[in-house]
């Protein structure tokens, strides 16, 4: 910021105490002298604090005029409000004087050594003569100083006679005093801070220290230091500002740091908050200064004789305000002005995912954002394509991320801004052709003017993004927008929401208002804010932990405060962050707390095809809690469908979570294993709802020692992703004589007993959800279905000669009763044809079809949205493109986080009970192709297996084969599958609880 510096002259206060070194002086002694220079003490100004002022020796050196020989070299110690009679010939001379100079062997003999006055030069004083504990070293030269004889007084320069000489001494220290704030309570992290980069010390005669190393760090601790921290109970102003936590941290005294170029940052003092358990903010010491022209320019120095005040809230990056108080009068090159236009920072760094607030103040009426950027040298491009609304209408003094408030009374006004990228945001074909991201440097310009536009003074913000993922213009319709939200049972910390929307074609094409609004009765437990994050690594594969950076109104916005943060808006890109106003206070019977939950509603105007504008509205869903849940009350009754009016006695509590082996778990981008065996029972839950998980064949033949090593085989769920499979990487064979069974036991000879014990992989106290019977085979409904056309087929070795109806298997299906409203039966795949049978030969073409789905209705039967779930993970991290195949010829593209590590994450779909708006997320991860593994379906399907054992089916090349009970959750409608055993497929558990059939 400009700041008009007043260094004001501090006067001398010292007495003659006594004499230390040896002086070359022609009369012997003071009495004998031919004439004094009279040093007249008094208090230092321009500081209450003691410290600042104390002068505990005085060294005076006198060098001839003509030659520059030292002909004068004594040190005093001194005490306040006394004279001190300097002995010297008359004479003209340039003198020096020191103050507080270190008492340090190597300095002391330096300067008793001292013969000319170019041997000062050479004279460094090192950082550690720099401490609040010791007095600030000071110094003053006066030139062509004529002493006069006896006790006539002295001329400086030739002015008036002075009896006495006023010094005016300057400290060669900069003075830091700190106030951090904080919008929560850090008691319990706050440990300290430290200064980084500190000039190993300064030259003794020189302003500039710029050739001297920067490598000293200063260290302070609540622990080792607690005389420097105070802890202040928030102002009526700060706590208007959201601020709940202050902590004045006093007098820093540090060796001046003051070089040439100023804007080298590889100079600057590095300041940092230390946190325990939490990321420690740092930032840069910068004054922002006026050059020529008005326009501002980074200054990293810390100029001697100037005393600091750094006000920070604390985020990461640090936002550190700092302001110049007058310790003296000198103003160092910095440029008054009577206009004036303050900024909080002037270069800010964000990705797509966050944001930077810049605060200013003026006093010019008028503030706004001009609408151009440019970018490249010189070409231009319009801000509002750019950066989300910042661009005032005629007439407006704010936008949804810019507002300026101008008191006329008092002639000032202040403002801020949320830069935010908008428009200029990588698609998919971008984001092919950049895999390592773009990265774009703007200069935005802030200008503030008179009424009529005139007397601008501008500012130049430079905006260095970075994005290394893709973007997508999306809804919940085609599932390119966020459908809910989950948090931990005490997590409260930002998840953000983001999609772009299309601009409005039949107005202008002008930027569309959306608004969103916690819907009642979760007022009380939600809240929302425009505010973006300001989490520095957030939209990188490394952001920081979303508990950091808590959900509070944005304080500028005074309807978004006045609604407690429950009702926010914006335009142009979708934007804003949701958070739980405390933990989950559920009580929980066995340390797990049950899970709540909450809606908000999004609306928006989407006016591409609708003359007037349509707004249509749609609700996110919110989860708080990990624990497993009933999606379905298992006490409600079925009231539609194969079982209505049945009790719903096989609903289950669904985990929250995929599941994956121990040695997959939370591998990074460089993991390159293909694999891992998991014990029985030894799976691992992922951290997150979007993440994949691992893939599992459904089961081989446990008898078969060949199959041995692929039992239980925990497949990447990343890699290969590829057409190439290495050798030994899969199977695909089947050795099985009888039906492989789940349940344990039973008394049918065609039935393969024990599978569930061999295989199951999920934890104790979970198991693998049913979907019929697991002690016999499951029909589900009318069998055969004839998918593939292949006629009447093979029961297990009998010919079907009619179809066999199973519809009451599904009053054994957890999946069904956990997740429908109303369950149905069959093979769920809307709408899919199948061949019933044919005419004779002369009237091949006839065909006889009949449709195998039934009629249930989506969002009637079953509640499901598509799209992107934001869980602390996947809104986080950049998406970008996986490639997959459907086949070995076809590649098709999915989208998806850390895309290629274990970790990988999926957007998805969410069902939920709209009833209790519970919900649970299912990644659309994809699955593995039965023949040789390939990955296909990423991002577009969750596959998964159930427990139960289905018919024979036909497979597409014509041979019948064992099959298993699967399910398909995507974008359209769940379907129920059975399918072969060998294709790698998601698993989710459920929570024991009765023993099922």
């Amino acid at each position: 910021m400009i700041k008009k510096i007043h260094i004001l002259g501090i006067i001398l206060a010292s007495v003659l105490l006594m004499s230390c070194i040896e002086e070359r002086l022609k009369a012997d002694d003071a009495e004998n002298a031919a004439a004094y220079l009279q040093v007249r003490g008094g208090r230092l100004l321009n500081s209450t604090d003691p410290l600042d002022n104390e002068i505990e020796r005085l060294r005076i050196l006198a060098f001839n005029k003509n030659t520059g020989r030292c002909v004068s070299n004594k040190l005093y110690y001194a005490e306040l409000n006394e004279v001190i009679n300097h002995p010297i010939d008359d004479g003209t001379y340039d003198f020096v004087f020191l103050a507080n100079e270190p008492n340090i062997v190597i300095i002391v003999d330096a300067l008793n050594g001292i013969y000319e006055y170019a041997d000062l030069e050479s004279i460094m004083y090192p950082e550690q003569a720099f401490q609040s504990s010791v007095s600030i070293p000071m110094f003053q030269k006066l030139e062509n100083v004529e002493v006069l004889p006896g006790q006539d007084g002295a001329r400086v320069d030739g002015g008036e006679i002075q009896r006495q000489i006023e010094l005016q001494l300057e400290r060669l220290a900069t003075r830091v005093d700190v106030v951090l704030e904080g919008e929560e309570d850090l008691t319990d992290y706050f440990k300290g801070v430290t200064f980084f980069n500190v000039p190993e010390g300064i030259t003794l005669m020189s302003a500039s220290n710029t050739s001297l190393g920067r490598n000293k760090t200063r260290k302070y601790t609540l622990a080792d230091d607690a005389g420097y921290f105070t802890s202040v109970t928030p102002s009526a102003e700060q706590r208007s500002r959201g601020i709940v936590w202050v902590k004045k941290i006093t007098r820093f005294i540090l060796p001046f740091s003051n070089f040439t170029p100023e804007n080298d940052d590889s100079k600057a003092i590095t300041f940092k908050v230390d946190l325990e358990e939490r990321h420690s903010p740092s930032c840069y010491l910068k004054i922002q200064t006026a050059g020529v022209s008005g326009a501002s320019k980074d200054n990293y120095t810390l100029p001697y004789n100037s005393a600091l005040l750094l006000t920070g809230v604390i985020k990461d990056p640090i936002n550190i305000n700092i302001q110049v108080t007058p310790w003296g009068k000198e103003e160092h090159g910095w440029e008054a002005q009577n206009r004036y236009l303050n900024v909080s920072d002037i270069s800010v760094n964000i990705t797509d995912f966050n944001g930077a607030r810049i605060t200013f103040s003026s006093n010019m009426p008028v503030v706004k954002v001009l609408p151009d950027v440019i970018v490249a040298g010189s070409k231009t491009m319009k801000t509002e394509k750019v950066f989300n609304d910042l661009i005032l209408a005629a007439g407006e003094n704010s936008t949804t991320r810019f507002a300026y408030t101008y008191d006329v009374i008092r002639g000032e006004g202040t403002g801020y801004m949320d830069i935010l990228l908008d428009e200029y945001n990588m698609d998919v074909e971008t984001s092919l052709v950049n895999p390592d991201g773009r990265h774009s440097i703007f200069r935005l310009i802030l200008s503030a003017e008179d009424e009529n536009g005139k007397n601008s003074l501008q500012r130049e913000i430079t905006v260095n993004t970075s994005q290394y993922g893709a973007h997508f213009q999306g809804d919940h319709w085609n599932g390119y927008g966020y459908i809910g939200a989950f948090f931990r049972e005490n997590e409260v910390g930002e998840r953000i929401i983001s999609t772009q929307l299309p601009r409005l074609e039949k107005q202008d094409y002008a930027l569309g208002y959306w608004e969103v609004e916690v819907d009642e009765p979760y007022k009380d437990q939600v809240i929302l804010s425009t505010t973006p994050s300001f989490d520095p690594y957030v939209g990188t594969d490394n952001p920081g932990k979303p508990e950091e950076y808590p959900v509070r109104p944005n304080e500028y916005k005074k309807g978004e405060m006045e609604s407690g943060g429950t009702k926010i808006n914006g335009r142009g890109r979708v934007y804003f962050r949701v958070g739980w106003r405390s933990p989950n206070p559920n009580a929980g019977s066995t340390g797990e707390k049950a899970p709540r939950y909450a809606t908000v509603t999004l609306t928006f105007t989407q006016a591409t095809t609708v003359e007037n504008g349509w707004r249509p509205s749609y609700k996110l869903y919110l989860r708080q809690g990990e624990a497993a849940d009933y999606i379905m009350n298992p006490q409600s009754s079925i009231l539609d469908g194969p079982l209505q009016g049945k009790s719903r006695a096989y609903a289950r509590k669904f985990s929250a979570f995929n599941i994956t082996d121990r040695e997959l778990k939370n591998k990074t981008e460089d993991y390159v294993g293909l694999y891992a065996k998991t014990s029985k029972r030894d799976a691992k839950f992922v951290d997150y709802p979007t993440q994949a998980g691992a893939f599992y064949q459904w089961a081989l033949s446990k008898t078969d020692e060949d199959m041995a090593d692929f039992i239980r085989r925990a497949y990447n769920p990343a890699l290969p992703y590829n057409t190439d499979s290495p050798e030994g990487y899969w199977t695909s064979t089947q050795y099985w004589n009888k039906i492989p069974i789940w349940a344990s036991s039973g008394s049918d000879e065609q039935y393969e007993y024990g599978y569930g014990e061999e295989v199951e992989v999920c934890p104790p106290g979970y198991h693998r959800p049913s979907d019929g019977y697991i002690d016999q085979v499951s029909y589900n409904g009318p069998y055969p279905n004839y998918r593939y056309g292949n006629g009447y087929v093979d029961v297990n070795g009998i010919t079907v000669t009619e179809r066999i109806k199973g519809e009451e298997n599904i009053a054994f299906s957890e999946w069904r009763q956990s997740l429908w409203l109303n369950p149905w039966q069959g093979e769920t795949i809307p709408d899919t044809e199948v061949l019933v049978g044919k005419g004779d030969e002369e009237n091949e073409k006839i065909a006889i079809r009949e449709k195998t789905s039934p009629a249930y209705v989506a969002n009637k039967d079953i509640n499901l949205l598509f799209g992107f779930y934001a869980d602390g993970y996947y809104d986080r991290r950049p998406m970008k493109v996986q490639i997959a195949t459907t086949s070995r010829l076809t590649a098709r593209l999915g989208v998806g986080v850390s895309i290629n590590s274990p970790s990988v994450a999926y957007r998805g779909t969410l069902v939920y009970n709209p009833e209790n708006n519970a919900s649970t997320f299912f990644p659309a991860a994809g699955r593995r192709l039965d023949r040789g593994g390939y990955l296909e379906y990423v991002g577009e399907t969750g596959y998964y297996w159930s427990s139960s054992t289905g018919p024979n089916t036909a497979t597409a090349q014509g041979s019948i084969v064992k099959s298993v009970w699967s399910v398909e959750i995507a974008g359209w409608n769940p379907g129920h599958l059975h399918i072969l055993p060998t294709f790698g497929y998601s698993i989710r558990c459920v929570k024991d609880e009765m023993s099922s059939n």
